[in-house]
């Protein structure tokens, strides 16, 4: 089998976290943390394997608390490898200081936000080691995230329990000038039909809210819409589109050992070590890189002949190993939620395009989009800028 470049990882520099979130895969929180030398073997390991280049996410635990180890490493990657590594960070929030603000703007390190929108759909969930529920300090601390970069992505889990809240904490999130808000099921917990009920009377009202945003020539990004929207207004998902585990994705754990996903480190111990595909030390282990490849890659039986193959995420092996153990067979959870949010998609997608909604239009038809509404959004800042500097 040909394996690719390594074009996207995620470096886990400890297992430890501030918070004890309810559907948390990352196992145990234990105080076991990613030495500077391995950091450094992972950067020049990532740097080799890469052809242009790389985009390394720092993970956890809550990466930022080992924030003086992520400021080795970026400036060490720097030195030694010039652009070839890009830097994100997936984080919490909590931690965030002005001093990690101004290094990252100094750097060009982005990052995305852990937050469930509302504070009884996010404390419920999202709670601190002594049962404090995190709200309040995410909160506070979103304006200055926001001022840092307008971009940042809010990444929020869809669980059994704060189901009725979904459309208000989303529409918290875009009110709080969150542009991007990316969303996924937590697969792996006791979905019910009345569950499912539920969920689906909470898209519909975000259908409807959706238009009205589009409508009105307001911008926002929801994954569970966009997404499956691309694959009816662009091209359907194929291999590796969706989840390319251990091939041009993989993860790298404070110890050095290379996995396929983040999904599969756990605690990086006992047999969670058997999903390992190598260590940055020693290289890969081709035969179990390839393995879980061609597993990823596999047809899934169950999905012959479904009218919606190609469209949902039964391409993510991540997800199908969580949820079954098995990288090849799709949870019935995830079979249910696509039949039950396809509809209400297509649905909000014809109404938006019978109703002639150029940003919809442009969004989903318009191949320079992204490129041109960058530049749209940096002339009314200036705008916006100047206006306030002539009245002040």
């Amino acid at each position: 089998m040909q394996t690719g470049p390594v074009k996207y990882a995620a470096l886990c520099v400890t297992h430890n976290c501030n918070l004890r979130c309810r559907y948390c895969y990352a196992g145990a929180k234990v105080d076991r943390r990613m030495t500077l030398q391995t950091a450094k073997h992972s950067v020049d390991f990532l740097a080799a394997q890469a052809h242009d280049k790389c985009i390394v996410t720092f993970f956890g635990g809550e990466p930022l608390l080992e924030f003086p180890l992520i400021r080795e490493v970026v400036e060490y990657s720097r030195r030694e490898h010039g652009n070839k590594i890009e830097f994100r960070m997936n984080t919490n929030g909590t931690l965030i200081k002005p001093e990690v603000l101004a290094f990252f703007k100094e750097t060009g390190t982005y990052f995305a936000v852990s937050v469930d929108g509302s504070r009884e759909q996010h404390d419920a969930i999202r709670r601190f080691a002594d049962e404090r529920g995190s709200y309040d300090r995410i909160a506070a601390k979103l304006p200055e995230i926001l001022e840092f970069n307008p971009y940042t992505i809010a990444v929020s889990v869809i669980v059994p329990e704060t189901v009725t809240y979904l459309a208000s904490g989303v529409q918290d999130l875009f009110a709080r000038r969150f542009r991007y808000v990316l969303q996924t099921l937590d697969y792996s917990a006791g979905w019910t039909s009345a569950d499912i009920s539920a969920l689906r009377e909470q898209y519909t009202l975000l259908a409807e809210y959706y238009f009205a945003k589009l409508r009105a020539g307001k911008k926002i990004y929801y994954s569970p819409f966009d997404e499956r929207i691309k694959t009816w207004a662009q091209k359907p998902y194929g291999p590796g589109d969706l989840c390319d585990l251990a091939n041009s994705q993989i993860a790298i754990a404070a110890s050095g050992r290379i996995y396929p996903c983040v999904q599969f480190i756990s605690t990086d111990d006992g047999t969670f070590q058997q999903n390992a595909i190598g260590t940055v030390h020693d290289g890969f282990d081709a035969q179990r890189r390839e393995y879980f490849i061609a597993e990823n890659y596999r047809d899934k039986e169950s999905c012959r002949g479904c009218p919606l193959y190609g469209r949902c995420a039964t391409y993510c092996g991540c997800v199908n190993w969580r949820a079954t153990g098995s990288l090849s067979q799709v949870p019935p959870i995830v079979c249910e939620h696509e039949r039950m949010l396809m509809p209400i998609v297509d649905k909000l997608a014809n109404k938006l395009w019978k109703n002639n909604v150029t940003l919809f239009k442009r969004k989903f038809y318009e191949r320079t989009f992204p490129v041109s509404s960058y530049i749209e959004d940096c002339l009314i800042s200036r705008r916006k800028n100047r206006a306030e500097n002539q009245t002040g």
